[in-house]
């Protein structure tokens, strides 16, 4: 499945360099506007294997489609600001079919205190949804770190200083991207971003869906780094701790979760990004993922499933480069070893 974080990065950056790529609908000199913005992509998951398939795919064969495309706008008016955003994206996590699907991914409508902070509410990512995947340069992105990402019934605030950055939100019955109830989801980061070295450390804690679904109570943690060491070398890290409670029994007639046992999940990544040119860079990877759920000795293993074949813990390695002959059009190939879902990713991406 796309990250949608990936392409909500890509389009932060394009807005938050003030690019003339997304197209300008309407302006006045009041600093009022109306802005179009998109993507296009084509491209995929090469040989995905089955011994490895976590939760990636919902089939694993020889090459899963993973085209993408999205169209949204973003306005402003006085101070109040507003975004719609549609995605047509295939389904392609683990208990879909592969079939291209229309999203509404983001409607809100917000306010700007002033140039620094501002708040959203409505339909939007989570607060560390923003920065769940920082210190990662992975195309596809790597390590998962299970946040909240976008939901409905959601305020959100965020500021941004010179250098100390900072996001709360709160999202009233949250739900897992299968539709399951999670309950009410608070997540929030703080970070601090300079040339040299940046940091930022996430939290998330939900309330749980009280027997609804299998999803209980969860608190988590993560950590991004971004460090400069040299002109054209930057290294990266991003690892995630995290305490989800799962039901591991249902009532006799089936209606009620039960049981709720805490499972304890970690994962992962190193990158370094190395530039070549304007337009070359080249990004490798090493990465190890841990979940409770597939230690066969563990407590809580559940003996109805079949025991992974990575065992216990998932590692793998990446080397790949990002190619934009143009900076709205991204190139990307990395291929993938060890314990990997798939032998390698391709794409080709457009923004506007």
């Amino acid at each position: 499945m796309i990250k949608k974080s990936t392409v909500a990065i890509a389009l932060a950056a394009l807005f938050g360099a003030g690019s003339v790529h997304a197209v300008t609908l309407e302006q006045n000199g009041e600093g009022d506007y109306l802005r179009l913005y998109g993507e296009v992509g084509v491209g995929g998951h090469i040989d995905t294997n089955p011994d490895y398939n976590h939760d990636e795919f919902y089939d694993t064969k020889g090459y899963v489609d993973d085209s993408f495309a999205t169209m949204g706008v973003t306005g402003q008016r006085k101070q109040f600001t507003y975004r719609l955003e549609l995605d047509y994206q295939r389904r392609n996590w683990l208990g879909g079919d592969g079939e291209f699907e229309l999203d509404i991914d983001k409607m809100y409508v917000g306010y700007a205190f002033n140039d620094q902070q501002w708040i959203e509410v409505g339909l939007t990512d989570t607060a560390f949804d923003d920065y769940d995947h920082f210190g990662d340069f992975t195309f596809n992105k790597s390590v998962e770190t299970g946040e909240a990402g976008d939901q409905e019934n959601t305020v959100k605030y965020q500021a941004e200083f010179e250098h100390l950055i900072f996001g709360a939100s709160y999202s009233y019955e949250g739900e897992h991207k299968s539709g399951a109830l999670q309950g009410d989801i608070v997540n929030g980061y703080v970070g601090w971003m300079s040339d040299f070295l940046s940091v930022v450390v996430g939290l998330e804690a939900r309330g749980g869906s009280d027997g609804i679904s299998k999803y209980g109570e969860q608190q988590q943690v993560g950590l991004g780094v971004r460090l400069q060491v040299m002109p054209k070398l930057t290294l990266g890290f991003n690892g995630f701790l995290e305490d989800e409670d799962l039901a591991t029994r249902k009532s006799g007639d089936g209606s009620v979760y039960l049981d709720y046992e805490t499972f304890r999940n970690y994962g992962l990544t190193l990158t370094s990004k190395y530039d070549l040119n304007d337009r070359w860079e080249i990004i490798a990877s090493a990465n190890h993922e841990e979940y409770e759920g597939w230690d066969l000795i563990g407590p809580n293993f559940d003996y109805s499933e079949q025991p992974p074949e990575y065992g216990k813990e998932r590692r793998w390695a990446s080397l790949g480069f990002n190619y934009r002959p143009a900076s709205d059009i991204v190139l990307s190939l990395e291929g993938r070893v060890g314990e990997a879902p798939e032998a390698a990713y391709a794409y080709a991406r457009m923004y506007f």
